[in-house]
């Protein structure tokens, strides 16, 4: 799974290679840049990204692999600890995950950043394999409010894809940061083509 640095909305110079930047926390506009009806649904919804998955494949979503960690704030992806409101000494959790249709096709590849401190019946969600992380965490009672930051393009093998990076909630506190990259084989990442400028035909 690639490393997704999750871009802050106040600073788009976060951004690593890689990445085509299509904001700085403006989201419309950027989601009008995708050409497809259901991609632009997928990325601009702030309710779960799973049970639009399902929909979209008509079968089951699992995860298919997931690891986790524990690291300082000051070694997470760029703009996170910002996101969090965590000091540099904190300690984040980590959890990277692959979704995956009833068939094995991989849909989504996950990084999730909390701060497991808030929340102890988070905590176990973070760390448990058998399911989406927003389902347990619906389950648990936190993490129902979501604050879209960023959309835009990535590359999953070398083809450009689209991705999707918010903040989950546990009350007025933020609990994580997650970034969703899609598999452009399923959600289809073509833009757009840009309009011509007046007075040219």
């Amino acid at each position: 799974m690639p490393t997704l640095t999750l871009p802050s909305p106040r600073s788009p110079e976060a951004l690593p290679d890689g990445f085509a930047a299509t904001g700085t926390g403006e989201t419309g506009e950027e989601l009008d840049r995708f050409a497809h009806t259901c991609t632009r649904l997928l990325l601009g919804t702030d309710g779960m990204t799973t049970p639009l998955l399902e929909a979209w494949v008509g079968s089951a979503v699992s995860v298919r692999r997931m690891s986790h960690r524990l690291v300082n704030a000051s070694e997470a992806p760029a703009g996170v600890a910002q996101l969090l409101e965590a000091g540099s000494e904190e300690v984040l959790l980590e959890r990277r995950s692959v979704l995956a249709s009833a068939n094995g096709t991989e849909l989504s590849r996950n990084v999730v950043v909390a701060r497991p401190g808030l929340s102890a019946a988070a905590e176990r969600c973070l760390i448990d394999p058998s399911a989406p992380i927003g389902r347990m965490l619906q389950a648990a009672g936190t993490g129902r409010r979501r604050t879209i930051v960023e959309v835009g393009l990535h590359t999953w093998g070398g083809v450009p894809a689209a991705y999707k990076a918010y903040l989950l909630w546990h009350g007025e506190q933020p609990l994580a940061t997650v970034t969703e990259l899609f598999n452009p084989d399923v959600v289809p990442a073509t833009l757009r083509a840009p309009l011509a400028p007046a007075g040219r035909s």
